[in-house]
């Protein structure tokens, strides 16, 4: 019951990861044609669109929307639906033990990663929503479009708690995972060796 929900939330996250994406391409055409259609409007055989072209002046707010949807992506795909097997791994030592000592590892693995993004939990949140600099430093040329206010620069870094939260959601689940595997020693558990394996 809980894998087809999982499975329906990975494509949900996926569809809001390619139209953020889509987003940040469309954003940067905005800003190259902005910037050099004044140059080329004379290409433009319709009088009105050229004179109009030529009028265009470099849209400054275009650099700062890629990068705070670029870091959203990044953080909200790593939190989602980017699972250990799509990372850089050195898992040579990994896949020379036995399947037990694997899962033992995993275990180690799994507590510390855990404890460490727990540990680190609170002072990330102090830092980006407790900061009074955090919310007086505003992005400049991003404002939120109901109320036209500027946004805080909070906002650029809150995914990372995001993460924080997805990242020990699954390595509690791969503790759990590798618990339950030795607890029944006489059935060797190789099922998701990959995906939860490796550090």
């Amino acid at each position: 019951m809980l894998k087809p929900l999982l499975t329906k939330v990975t494509r949900i996250t996926e569809f809001i990861a390619a139209m953020a994406l889509a987003a940040i391409f469309i954003i940067f055409l905005i800003q190259i044609f902005s910037r050099y259609a004044p140059n080329i409007a004379w290409l433009m055989p319709i009088s009105f669109i050229s004179d109009w072209m030529r009028t265009l002046q470099p849209v400054g707010w275009t650099v700062n929307l890629i990068s705070l949807l670029w870091v959203w992506v990044i953080f909200f795909s790593c939190s989602f639906f980017v699972k250990n097997h799509d990372h850089v791994r050195f898992d040579i030592i990994y896949y020379a033990l036995s399947s037990r000592h694997r899962h033992y590892l995993k275990l180690f693995g799994a507590v510390l990663m855990v404890g460490v993004f727990a540990y680190s939990f609170g002072p990330s949140w102090d830092a980006i929503f407790g900061s009074r600099l955090m919310e007086l430093k505003k992005l400049q040329t991003l404002r939120i479009p109901i109320t036209g206010d500027k946004i805080a620069i909070k906002w650029l870094f809150a995914p990372y708690i995001l993460l924080v939260i997805a990242i020990m959601f699954r390595y509690g689940a791969s503790f759990f995972h590798s618990v339950t595997a030795l607890s029944r020693p006489d059935k060797p558990d190789n099922a998701n060796e990959d995906e939860a394996g490796g550090l």
